[in-house]
Order: C-alpha cells, then sequence, then structure tokens
C-alpha cells in the first residue's frame, strides 16, 4: 500500500500545482481584444504597451509583437514563436507526470491485486492442501481494496489532466488567432496612414498653383 500512497500524495500535489499555476496565468481572451483593437488602429503603441504589461500568455505575446513591430515579417515570427513556445513551457511543465501517474497508479493497483493472492496462497500458508477460510476472504478483500485505490488515484489524475490539456489547448488556438488580429489591425493602421499621407501631399500640391497666382 505504500507506493500506492505515494502515488497519491504526489497526485495531490501536481494537481494543485498546475491548478495554482493556471490560476496565476489567467487570463480572458476577448477582453484583451476589445482593448488592444482601438489602440492598434489608432497607432497607440504606448498605450498598447501599458495594456500589455500583465501577466499572462496572451499579453506576452502581444509585448513581443508591438516591440518587434518594425522588425522583418521573418523575424517577428520568430520572436512570437520563442514566445509563444516559453508561455505554454509555463503551462504544459509537468502535465504529463500527471498523465504518467494516472497510468501507473492503476498497475499498482493492479500489482497490488496480485501480490496479495501470491502472499496469501503462499506455499506455506497452504501446506494443509487446503486454504482456510479466513485466508481466502482475506486475500480477496486486499486485492479489491489494491485495485480500488490504485482506480481512485488514477480516476482524478485523468480527468485532471484532460481539463489541463485542454486549457492549454484552448490557449494555443487564442495565440494563433491573437497573431492574426495583430497583424490585421498592423497592416490596416499602416493602409490608413499612407492613405492619409498620400491624400495629404495632394492637397498640398493642389493648393501650391494658387499660393503662386
Amino acid at each position: 500500500m505504500w507506493p500506492l500512497l505515494t502515488a497519491s500524495i504526489l497526485a495531490v500535489a501536481l494537481v494543485l500545482d498546475r491548478a495554482l499555476v493556471f490560476a496565476y496565468w489567467y487570463q480572458r481572451f476577448d477582453p484583451l481584444v476589445e482593448v488592444l483593437r482601438p489602440l492598434f488602429l489608432e497607432g497607440d503603441w504606448v498605450g498598447a504597451e501599458q495594456r500589455c504589461r500583465r501577466r499572462g500568455p496572451f499579453t506576452r505575446l502581444a509585448l513581443a509583437y508591438i516591440q518587434n513591430r518594425k522588425r522583418s515579417k521573418e523575424a517577428r515570427d520568430y520572436v512570437l514563436k520563442r514566445e509563444g513556445t516559453v508561455a505554454l513551457g509555463v503551462l504544459e511543465r509537468r502535465l504529463r507526470w500527471l498523465a504518467t501517474l494516472a497510468q501507473v497508479s492503476t498497475l499498482l493497483g493492479l500489482l497490488g491485486t496480485f501480490y496479495f493472492m501470491i502472499y496469501r496462497f503462499r506455499p506455506e500458508a497452504t501446506a494443509s492442501g487446503q486454504i482456510p477460510q479466513a485466508e481466502f476472504y482475506a486475500a480477496i478483500w486486499e486485492s479489491f481494496l489494491s485495485t480500488m485505490l490504485g482506480l481512485i488515484i488514477a480516476i482524478p489524475c485523468t480527468v485532471a489532466y484532460h481539463l489541463f490539456e485542454g486549457h492549454v489547448d484552448r490557449v494555443v488556438q487564442n495565440l494563433e488567432v491573437l497573431v492574426l488580429h495583430l497583424e490585421d489591425w498592423r497592416c490596416w493602421m499602416e493602409e490608413h496612414e499612407t492613405a492619409a499621407l498620400s491624400n495629404q501631399g495632394s492637397q498640398i500640391l493642389s493648393d501650391n498653383p494658387k499660393e503662386t497666382g
């Protein structure tokens, strides 16, 4: 039973660790998009950068984009990929341990089942050729208990792993959508700035003949 007790302690520690990390790095996606959109369209990079000075995977990526917006697309994509990998690494850390622990706990329970059956039915315990009824029921009880404890540990670990993994998948999807939004907003702003400068230049040229006249 000691291996199962150790596994249960590790399971609780891992779930609490990941829950605290996910809570600390939790960030709502849609409100951030609504805040950044007008700032990008207005070209208010200082305001956008201040808004991104908060912890979270989305603000981390947006801040990296703002700080590298004037670089080439290849260089900017490299920085964004690096920052996204770092942010996801924080969330995915030790998740595989949780999945492994779920599998190992089930196997430990099964191993305990065979161990107690073999231990109770060892040759010296059945030297008379008959299995005492008390020994038989004790073996059955201990075997079922071992299997049950293994499943009690494995099931919550599996559920927690899939919940955490699902959250990571949503973060990945939102990071990809955020990059598309940022590119679209920056292109829109630059196009309108270019159009405004072109109109201003045309206006100056059209006003020059009047001034000379």
